[in-house]
């Protein structure tokens, strides 16, 4: 009896580890197909902003660019700077998509709808938007290239600074919940006004620091084209730039996330 309890309980588990994997990459490809749709609105939307065509070429008026795009970058070349760590090269990227696709197990969407239960939710943003803003500072840093130190040193200070304003401003929040738990916080405010309204007076100061911490024009300084090229990215080509692509496309959706939970009364 023992040995068969022991198969059917090790099959079980395998089975179950095997579910819980597919479901993952179910869910990473949703996600990661999510932003690649969401770049192509974007850019349709900017064309409009700034009176240019936009993608027009692949698909009905350009509506399957984003594939073209995701090619593109798939098949094209890596090259590795001679001078550079090769490994740590190498690694960083890989990092920075880790650390994407972990953001969303901070991710909550209604009542108990989660992927995964972390109890001090403005913590673990917290922590997730600094190491990628880290990742960022030593793929500049380790691509022994002059404009992507320069981007590095710029990220440094963006980050030190913007940490310390954003700091300030979620100390509201966190004493009028006193909990670092997004659920605490959405349901304080369904009960009273949002926060947002609570804090008009810097509602304009909340939207630029969002605009700076998911390095959003006017404020993209760390990657500005005019100055730097293409800032820490330079050295980057084909897959491990796809990678910091998404990257900040997962940071946008990140703190979204996060303004929408703390300002704007979440799932209510």
């Amino acid at each position: 009896m023992n040995i068969k309890y022991d198969t059917f309980y090790l099959l079980s588990t395998f089975f179950f580890l095997i579910l819980l994997f597919l479901i993952i990459l179910v869910l990473s490809l949703l996600i990661t197909v999510t932003i690649a749709l969401l770049t192509l609105v974007e850019r349709k939307t900017l064309s409009v902003i700034q009176r240019r065509v936009g993608p027009t070429q692949v698909g009905f008026r350009g509506r399957l660019q984003f594939i073209a795009d995701a090619l593109k970058l798939l098949l094209k070349g890596i090259n590795v700077p001679d001078l550079t760590n090769r490994k740590l090269f190498i690694f960083i990227p890989a990092f920075s998509l880790f650390i994407c696709y972990t953001f969303w197990l901070n991710g909550i969407w209604g009542p108990s709808i989660v992927i995964s239960e972390v109890e001090y939710n403005l913590v673990y943003a917290g922590v997730m938007s600094i190491l990628f803003s880290t990742s960022t500072i030593l793929v500049g840093i380790f691509s022994r290239n002059k404009y992507s130190v320069l981007s590095s040193i710029r990220a440094c200070c963006l980050v030190l600074n913007l940490e310390i304003f954003l700091g300030f401003i979620l100390l509201f929040v966190l004493g009028a919940a006193e909990s670092f738990s997004f659920s605490s916080i959405i349901s304080l405010q369904r009960f009273n006004f949002y926060f947002l309204f609570s804090v008009f007076m810097i509602t304009p100061f909340i939207i630029v620091v969002f605009l700076l911490e998911t390095n959003r024009a006017p404020f993209d300084i760390v990657e500005s084209e005019s100055e730097l090229i293409a800032g820490y990215t330079t050295e980057l080509g084909g897959f491990f730039f796809a990678l910091f692509y998404l990257g900040e496309y997962f940071h946008l959706f990140l703190f979204s996330l996060v303004i929408s939970c703390l300002f704007l009364g979440g799932w209510n």
